[in-house]
């Protein structure tokens, strides 16, 4: 009788042990860190431009912090070119899984101003899809730019262009939580902070569950062309995604 219940005990226990293993690998779920934007240079479009809106891009960061690729997902067609040659500058802390630096890819949007002091709010410029495999296969994806408003030209600002830059935590729900100033430049700056209150975006997501992430919002703004009557105010027409 005792050694069926020592038995029992014995086999109770080996039955256990891995239970009790199954339990503490599901309470240690990985820890996933996205990647974060550490220096920023001037964005500088070709002044033939008059263009105006957003470009978004989705940046390949390698484990070293650098920059390897760019999709561009939303274009500009006179102002992708430089865009993209900006980003290529810019500098990252890797994304990191389990403490691990790791490749991985961030949302970057520069917005570049119509001119105007009246703030217009064009269309996004529709997304490029493209038959890309590793966002397809990757389990992290990055947040997407579904809404931008374009702040305006301070009134008596001293110089004449200016770019801005913020790092902005995007929530589960899609809203910048937050903001950092990369690049600040007075006035400049409260102005790209208070357009950035109406962006939305769709959440970044790993293994398909919605998580907060880091998004680089760049603003460029140049003066408003003025004439004999004083400042022109220059409305972006949606479709063209040029200014008048």
């Amino acid at each position: 009788m005792h050694r069926l219940f020592a038995a029992g005990i014995a086999f109770g226990c080996l039955c256990a042990q891995p239970l009790a293993q199954l339990a503490r690998d599901a309470s240690e779920e990985p820890q996933f860190q996205p990647p974060e934007v550490v220096s920023v240079s001037d964005v500088t479009p070709p002044f033939s431009s008059m263009a105006c809106g957003t470009i978004v891009m989705d940046v390949r960061v390698s484990e070293k912090g650098e920059v390897t690729d760019i999709e561009v997902r939303r274009a500009i067609s006179s102002l992708t070119e430089g865009a993209v040659r900006s980003v290529r500058a810019w500098t990252f802390e890797p994304a990191r899984f389990n403490g691990r630096a790791v490749v991985s890819r961030i949302t970057v949007a520069i917005t570049f101003n119509p001119a105007s002091e009246q703030g217009a709010t064009p269309s996004l410029p529709p997304i490029i899809h493209q038959d890309d495999q590793s966002r397809i296969q990757s389990s992290f994806q990055p947040a997407e730019v579904t809404f931008a408003t374009l702040p305006r030209y301070p009134p008596n600002a001293e110089q004449i262009t200016a770019t801005v830059a913020l790092e902005a935590i995007v929530n589960k729900a899609g809203k910048a939580r937050s903001t950092k100033v990369l690049r600040d430049v007075p006035p400049f700056t409260a102005i790209a902070i208070h357009a950035v209150d109406d962006w939305r975006f769709i959440p970044a997501t790993l293994n398909g569950r919605p998580l907060e992430s880091e998004v680089v919002l760049a603003f460029f703004f140049r003066q408003p062309a003025s004439g004999p009557l004083g400042p022109t105010f220059n409305i972006c027409i949606p479709a063209e995604l040029t200014c008048n």
